[in-house]
């Protein structure tokens, strides 16, 4: 929005158009990544026969009926803050997905190497920083986070998060890390015991790991909670192993007393062993397998309403490797293909994609009018299907509160006749609507959000602001802080 020395023109809309500007917003914001879909880690782009040299990364994207839906290329030179991403072709560690705790980011990690770079797993960390790479439901792709002081000559294997603003990773010779923000270039290693973990995720609020140590084999909880500092105690789940010859990697807790872990034997042990606790402790109840000979590395899932489990992994084929269905309907449920990876391609981890949680952020400053200091708030979350209120507080009572509904910029001054000094906007405006204030200076507009999943992780910015109704020509401003609602379950 420019500079501008004309007054605020803002026509007042009637609630009948909110339904429409919703509509616009939320399609406007349409994530790239759709909830429900199915996006798996692709290493290659079929030129030539994967090696251990660096080689490009992609996200892509199916239905869970194996239509293809798009491709999201990791990128594979420096841009700006970005580093390149890429992985070895042939190190079957590599290559780990996961979903952050809250849903709004896929997480994976690579190295900071142009593509053909040799035998890149051995690389010095001093020359080739390992990357950390959030990915956004919206496509947008941040590979800022490039560590110079993990896994140096060997792989870094992947990477989880609560927010998707701080990390933990996964790797050989010295575990599992802990990376304190978006954007580091250090990290910090959380045990001195459990020095090589495959995969690492945050579930309900709690970093568990798989790992190649034998004590290990199975499922571990990486201290207790979110841990932020070393000397953290590793400790696998009562009951695991019960072989330790396991070779575990992805794991996906269907509830907290069911929980499946894909094994990437191809003896006849691999595939995906189903777990369940009773009475402090994990017992296996069988393996699920895609054929006698193949396992699996990664591995997703969702349940439905009767709590039945529908599974879906990567396996092992030494190529052409696929992407594959299960529903666990008992130790003789079937599997079923829905993608096989191209010539010279593979597939590595996977994730059904989750809704992610209903949020609220608020952010900037506000600025005051002689009525009060406008401030913004909402009722509840705005979940799917609910008709929060988004609430008004600092009006002038008895007049009107004009929110201002639209898309996130950054902060611009905004140079109005009659406003205040270092009045602020911080929306590009969709919409202007003037809801009466009581006479408390409060008033509430209230969104019925729709309940479509597709709608998932769009984002809506929010502004108030005060205007004097007597002067309409020179209209004195004062504007609250910025307001973002997502939404989601």
């Amino acid at each position: 929005m420019a500079r501008s020395n004309t007054h605020l023109a803002l026509k007042v809309s009637g609630l009948g158009r909110v339904a429409a500007v919703l509509g616009l917003a939320t399609g406007f914001l349409a994530a790239q990544i759709t909830p429900g879909n199915l996006v798996v880690v692709r290493l290659g782009d079929g030129s030539a026969a994967l090696s251990n040299a660096a080689t490009p990364v992609f996200l892509d994207q199916f239905t869970i009926t194996g239509t293809a839906v798009g491709t999201l290329p990791l990128p594979t030179s420096v841009s700006g803050a970005n580093r390149a991403v890429t992985n070895s072709g042939t190190a079957t560690s590599e290559g780990c997905l996961t979903q952050s705790a809250d849903g709004r980011y896929l997480l994976s990690a690579g190295y900071d190497a142009p593509v053909g770079t040799a035998a890149i797993a051995g690389s010095s960390v001093a020359t080739v920083n390992r990357v950390i790479v959030r990915t956004a439901l919206d496509g947008t792709i941040d590979s800022s986070t490039a560590l110079g002081d993990a896994y140096s000559g060997n792989n870094i294997r992947g990477a989880a998060s609560d927010d998707g603003t701080r990390f933990w990773t996964s790797g050989p010779q010295t575990g599992t890390r802990f990376v304190a923000n978006l954007g580091a270039t250090t990290s910090l290693q959380l045990s001195t015991t459990a020095t090589n973990t495959r995969y690492v995720d945050v579930v309900a609020g709690q970093v568990y790991c798989t790992s190649a140590t034998t004590a290990l084999r199975g499922v571990a909880a990486v201290g207790t909670g979110l841990p932020i500092t070393a000397g953290q105690t590793v400790a696998a789940l009562p009951g695991f192993p019960s072989d330790a010859a396991a070779s575990n990697y992805d794991f996906f807790f269907a509830d907290p007393a069911t929980l499946y872990v894909a094994d990437d034997r191809i003896n006849g042990f691999g595939g995906i062993q189903k777990w369940t606790y009773a009475a402090g402790t994990w017992s296996l109840q069988y393996t699920l397998a895609p054929s006698a000979t193949i396992g699996c590395r990664g591995l997703s899932g969702a349940v439905d309403a009767l709590g039945i489990a529908t599974l879906y992994a990567t396996t092992t084929h030494g190529s052409a490797n696929q992407l594959v269905c299960v529903t666990d309907t008992g130790a003789g449920a079937s599997f079923t293909t829905i993608a096989t990876a191209a010539t010279n391609t593979v597939f590595r981890g996977v994730r059904l994609v989750r809704c992610p949680s209903a949020g609220t952020e608020f952010f900037g400053q506000a600025t005051a009018h002689t009525s009060g200091t406008p401030t913004l708030g909402v009722s509840a979350p705005f979940v799917l299907g609910t008709t929060p209120i988004v609430l008004a507080s600092g009006m002038s009572a008895n007049s009107v509160a004009l929110y201002l509904m639209g898309l996130r910029i950054p902060p611009l001054d905004l140079t109005i006749l009659g406003a205040q000094p270092g009045s602020e906007l911080y929306v590009s405006i969709l919409l202007g609507l003037s809801v009466p204030t009581d006479g408390l200076g409060g008033a509430g507009f209230p969104i019925a959000v729709p309940t479509s999943s597709s709608l998932c992780g769009a984002e809506l910015t929010w502004q108030l602001v005060q205007v004097d109704a007597q002067l309409p020509h020179a209209l004195p401003i004062a504007t609250s802080g910025g307001m973002t609602t997502r939404l989601g379950i």
